[in-house]
């Protein structure tokens, strides 16, 4: 009897044998829990196809079950003994386990497991359950070593796909930031596959023989390497060298198999961070980004010959890059999000796109890394060019393939989400539409249009060198779903003229960052209002500024301007009412400063309100880990202004109207609740 295994309850039954085995084995690290696992999940797969049935090698009945738990010591025995037995068969069999190598649990914690493992087909073809219980082990070795964050398999899975890696074609596999080995892992899935599919005489040394010959990689904490090696070994195991090395990858050394201009493909997630930056010069000077040995660019900070400390995934963006064979490598890179579209990143975009052509970019949802950070990050899969380019000119260059997936499998808190059935209950389907972005890159690739998931497109590359910051996150390119009607007037023109929003107003700008010298509510204090604040009619703040703050120009608005907010969450539009004339407001709140005289600032604040007009803001979100949207982005806006005057007009006093409501609802409001606190409260 087969009862099917969802990934929710392989999660489940896996979380009950590793808490048991915590409690109860003589090891305890998660490394040794998943080695013994992975021994008696070997055996499974061993004794399922021996007997050719289909069926799943461990079953017990539900009185067997009762029995074992209530530690029946001859039953416990006679199924220990069955399985230290079948798993010395399997170990001839296969030849993944060293001879020597034993089954190290209690009699009574080896039933255990296989008893919780009742009904699982280890063996179906239509999973890889042998990977998904390592994945879920590795989870573990991720949370255990601060810092180490789990890439999710969904990411390092699509990067094979992506890279397109293929052993029987050459290819080799290097990560130079393995960690406990994602990527290495992903490579040695996407081997399996291949294997299967050719319907190898022998697979499972196949299997080794392509990994040992293909897969490199190399990690600079001696801990974590050492879990690398576990996952893998576990997998295929013993009798190869350790394909993950200990070392500074910042700094490579001649002696290692790990070589500049030498690999096919490359798959590898850096340390982020910006608060933590390489600072040794003899670091540094091995670096064109870090200003050692280039001339200044457009958007670059650093004066030519002069180190500038750097964050690790700036030097390993180029360190990547120059392990590629020089017109064939490939590169898969999980970037944050400010390298791929923050003003501030511009010069790392401009290196990278005279070194390397963009073969896809795949925006990864927001919870991709949580719960261990909010970082947002790409996915950036690039080709080495044979020559660098001398100018940005992206003409020549093949066609991108672009896309943003909406879910990853789990929420901010790293819980699994599921899909959703008609009635509205969980299905035991996992939430994710990463498949389908690989189906649609396949598609892509077959120079098919992209029908299998409505997030990926295709853009030039010339889209890339056409915009004025270089952005090459998938969100900025993303084509409109909204598009302004077309409609011809009786003049035979467009119904619209389209004007840059720069050019029509007086001011975009926000004030600088500067420490805020608060005060106690007094009469000629001026009230301190947030982004948060803006949309509200009623403000209770507890912030009061001094009116003799030096500062405090910078930070008052004025009755008639619009506001923006431009960091966390960006897009929401306001204006100041005349009951907020002269407060001050947070630097995160961009101002606009309307010119009447060319465009009226109720049209303005209209047309920002707009589901056309939150759609271009989207694209202008940049950031990390906050997202953010800059003065020259809102400028840079195309506006779509009526011709008819007279329904530009009807919306222009339509909106005054809301104003004028809005400024008698305020005063409405302060009023109503200062009469009661007078009559409530005694001071």
């Amino acid at each position: 009897m087969q009862t099917t295994f969802s990934s929710v309850h392989l999660e489940q039954t896996l979380n009950k044998i590793y808490d048991h085995l915590y409690a109860n084995a003589e090891s305890k690290t998660p490394k040794a829990i998943a080695f013994e696992v992975m021994k008696i999940l070997h055996t499974a797969v061993f004794m399922e196809k021996e007997s050719q049935k289909n069926e799943p090698a461990f079953h017990f009945l539900k009185t067997e079950q009762r029995k074992i738990t209530s530690g029946n010591p001859d039953l416990v025995r006679m199924y220990a003994d069955m399985i230290r037995k079948q798993f010395e068969r399997m170990k001839k069999a296969f030849g993944i386990f060293a001879a020597k190598e034993r089954i190290a649990l209690a009699d009574f914690d080896l039933v255990f497991v296989c008893s919780a493992l009742s009904t699982l087909l280890v063996s179906d073809p239509k999973r890889d359950v042998l990977g998904d219980a390592l994945e879920i082990f590795r989870s573990y070795w991720a949370k255990s070593h601060g810092g180490q964050f789990f890439t999710d398999q969904r990411v390092t899975r699509l990067a094979m796909t992506l890279l397109q890696f293929n052993p029987y074609e050459g290819d080799d596999l290097v990560d130079i930031c393995a960690g406990t080995g994602g990527f290495l892992f992903a490579g040695l899935h996407h081997i399996q596959e291949l294997v299967e599919n050719r319907q190898h005489s022998a697979p499972e040394q196949e299997i080794k023989r392509l990994a040992a010959e293909s897969l490199l990689g190399q990690e600079i904490d001696a801990d974590v390497c050492a879990v690398a090696n576990a996952t893998l070994s576990s997998r295929i195991g013993n009798g190869i060298e350790a394909l993950v090395r200990q070392g500074n990858s910042l700094v490579l050394e001649n002696s290692t198999k790990i070589r500049m201009n030498t690999h096919r493909c490359v798959a590898t997630n850096p340390p982020f961070g910006t608060k933590i930056t390489i600072k040794d010069p003899s670091i540094l000077r091995q670096y064109e980004l870090s200003g050692s040995q280039i001339q200044p660019l457009q958007g670059n900070f650093f004066a030519a010959g002069k180190l500038s400390p750097r964050a690790p995934d700036t030097l390993f963006v180029e360190q990547n890059v120059k392990l590629l064979q020089p017109g064939v490598g490939r590169l898969a890179i999980v970037i944050p999000y400010q390298i791929a579209s923050g003003p501030q990143a511009q010069f790392i975009r401009e290196w990278l796109l005279k070194q390397v052509s963009i073969v896809a970019v795949i925006d990864l949802p927001a919870d991709t890394f949580q719960p261990h950070t909010g970082t947002k990050a790409c996915l950036l899969v690039v080709k080495r060019r044979k020559k660098p380019l001398a100018g940005i000119d992206l003409t020549n260059d093949p066609p991108i393939f672009c896309s943003v997936p909406r879910w990853i499998g789990h929420d901010r808190r790293g819980n699994p989400t599921y899909k959703k059935l008609p009635d509205g209950t969980e299905s035991d389907e996992v939430l994710s539409d990463f498949e389908q972005v690989a189906v649609a890159f396949e598609e892509f690739l077959q120079g098919q249009e992209i029908a299998a998931h409505s997030e990926s497109f295709v853009i030039g590359a010339e889209a890339i060198a056409q915009n004025e910051g270089l952005r090459f996150d998938a969100q900025f390119h993303k084509p409109q779903t909204l598009r302004v009607r077309s409609e011809k007037n009786g003049k035979n023109k467009d119904s619209w003229e389209f004007v840059r929003l720069g050019d029509v107003v007086k001011h975009i700008f926000y004030p600088g960052r500067f420490k805020r010298n608060y005060i106690d509510h007094q009469p000629d204090a001026v009230p301190f209002l947030g982004g948060t604040n803006i949309s509200q009619l009623i403000i209770n703040t507890d912030k009061w500024i001094s009116p003799h703050d030096p500062r405090l120009e910078e930070l008052k608005v004025r009755a008639g301007w619009v506001l923006i907010t431009r960091s966390g969450s960006t897009g929401i539009i306001s204006s100041v009412p005349q009951a907020w004339d002269g407060a001050a407001i947070s630097e995160h709140v961009i101002r606009i400063i309307p010119d009447e005289t060319k465009l009226e600032g109720a049209y303005i604040q209209a047309f920002l309100r707009t589901q056309y007009a939150q759609q271009e803001l989207a694209r202008g979100v940049y950031g990390s880990v906050i997202d953010e949207i800059n003065p020259e982005f809102i400028g840079n806006l195309s506006v779509p202004v009526p011709r008819n005057r007279k329904e530009m007009k009807s919306i222009v006093e339509s909106m005054r109207r809301a104003e004028d409501a809005r400024q008698t609802a305020i005063e409405a409001f302060q009023y109503s609740v200062q009469s009661l606190d007078s009559m409530l409260l005694h001071h």
